[in-house]
């Protein structure tokens, strides 16, 4: 399966949190099957999350079309997240899979609201 932002970039399987979820090892995105989101979000594994907050997903950006990995000739919808608005994921109406951007995980669990916070209270 290849990325779908860099399109002749293979997409790397891998397991974090007991999720086995695909990366790009070039833009850092990641592709998530249909509820792996949700398990992501609900009990975030540290170490994933962390690589992911060294990059910065910009906010309110859509970005181009996308093509649906999985799905050969199904383009992906954006949505803008429920969890944090702002955060366009996309998404396939067919499989339910998720693209996210580099970063845009990390938004997603909190992760860059907690070390705000974080570096508020400690400056």
């Amino acid at each position: 399966m290849n990325c779908p932002k860099c399109l002749n970039t293979a997409l790397k399987t891998e397991t974090a949190g007991g999720v086995e979820i695909d990366r790009c090892p070039s833009c850092h995105g990641l592709w998530l099957d249909m509820l792996e989101l949700e398990q992501l979000a609900a009990h975030p594994p540290k170490a994933l999350i962390e690589d992911d907050r060294k990059f910065h997903a910009a906010a309110y950006e859509e970005g181009a079309r996308l093509a649906c990995p999985r799905c050969e000739g199904t383009y992906l919808i954006k949505l803008n997240s429920r969890l944090r608005p702002g955060t366009i994921v996309d998404s396939c109406k067919v499989c339910h899979g998720n693209w996210l951007d580099a970063g845009e995980l990390a938004r997603l669990t909190g992760q860059e609201l907690r070390d705000w916070i974080q570096a508020v209270f400690r400056g």
